[in-house]
């Protein structure tokens, strides 16, 4: 069983610190390490992956806190005309991430620096820093203890990941409803993540990793579905792009990457109850961010973006220069070449095929009609 002082005291032995900030942080971590143990059936694996997770987000929840304390005018940063990459899950946002990292100007949240902030990198070693080599090593046995995952999300050390990392540090993160069955936690997210002051702690950690290597921020993460009001209060001049894509092609895929992650923590894994947690999520997330945006969009003129997934994949040139030019930025000639480098080096299916069957997990095409229909009716999308 998870318990929660085992834990802090754990991460201040480590550290040598005591300062948690704000308490704040104590009803998120509370709810999860109780839906943690009463709900999610881990296994000997998924409780250590449990306690690996929530250790690393509160020993850099003290790390963060302590830098911050002594060095004050990192807050005082801008973080300025922030590109969000913001559609739902499987419907490209990865390819695009990537391929705007191409760019050396754009600051994308490698995952080395995403897991380990502190001390925030710098220019000069940041291609070098020892910890690229120590998170390397530890995306060599993904695929051990992941099978499959490599195949459907493309990870590296020292590539981007998503931002919800960040949002570990606050246990205000959907990662831990992807790895584990969760729904009391899960729901409770869906409701508070916009009331938790979750965006002021990211932007904190972005202005702290900003600190000695600067950049253009371009962040992703599907989880910016629930947090659009928020992004726009503390980042009011971000740029919002938004990803489409066929559902029938997008909600089986995601079942299954979440029957994947979950089944290497747990002897128990009901591949209907994955079916059913996957379209509650993408249920909240669709009204969610559908009502915000509706609600904010002519307050934020130029500021939202489309892409429609089949169009990127045919030519992603138009998507790229749509982001620069709502921006107000240049692309160079040489970012260009490197971005179509990218894209010939990593066509689709190089990591092999991602195989799925939305009947698997007990849903059926009329139910994602019915959740889709305004969807696809706004965005002029068909079913597949």
């Amino acid at each position: 069983m998870l318990d929660k002082n085992t834990l802090l005291t754990a991460a201040q032995a480590e550290t040598g610190l005591s300062d948690f900030g704000d308490p704040a942080f104590h009803q998120p971590l509370d709810l999860l390490i109780d839906a943690l143990n009463s709900e999610a059936r881990l296994n000997d694996f998924g409780q250590l992956r449990a306690q690996m997770t929530l250790h690393s987000g509160l020993v850099n929840r003290l790390k963060i806190n302590d830098y911050l304390a002594k060095h004050p005018d990192v807050q005082g940063q801008p973080v300025p005309r922030p590109v969000f990459i913001v559609g739902l899950p499987r419907t490209g946002t990865t390819a695009l991430h990537h391929l705007l990292n191409q760019d050396p100007g754009n600051r994308t949240l490698r995952l080395w620096e995403a897991q380990d902030p502190v001390p925030p990198p710098e220019t000069a070693t940041y291609l070098s820093d020892p910890r690229i080599e120590a998170r390397a090593a530890g995306v060599a046995l993904t695929e051990q203890f992941l099978p499959g995952f490599l195949k459907a999300h493309l990870i590296d050390a020292e590539e981007p990941d998503e931002c919800y990392m960040l949002l570990n540090r606050d246990f205000l993160s959907v990662e831990y409803s992807a790895m584990f069955h969760i729904p009391s936690y899960a729901n409770w997210l869906y409701a508070n993540l916009c009331q938790r002051g979750a965006y002021h702690s990211h932007k904190r950690q972005l202005q702290l990793l900003q600190y000695r290597h600067p950049g253009h921020w371009v962040l992703k993460a599907p989880f910016h579905q629930l947090g659009l009001r928020e992004i726009l209060r503390v980042y009011p001049d971000a740029i919002i792009v938004q990803t489409h894509r066929a559902p029938l092609q997008f909600v089986a895929s995601g079942c299954s990457f979440s029957e994947m992650l979950r089944r290497s923590g747990s002897d128990t894994v009901d591949a209907h109850e994955v079916g059913r947690d996957w379209m509650d999520m993408l249920r909240i997330y669709t009204r969610t961010f559908e009502a915000d945006r509706a609600a904010l969009e002519a307050d934020f003129p130029g500021q939202f973006i489309d892409v429609q997934h089949d169009d990127f994949v045919r030519d992603p040139w138009p998507a790229v220069q749509a982001i620069y030019a709502a921006r107000g930025t240049p692309l160079s000639q040489s970012s260009r070449h490197a971005m179509q480098a990218w894209l010939e080096a990593h066509p689709k299916g190089k990591h092999g095929r991602h195989e799925y069957r939305l009947d698997d997990y007990g849903i059926s095409r009329e139910e994602v009609a019915d959740l889709f229909a305004p969807y696809m009716q706004r965005y002029g999308l068909g079913l597949e």
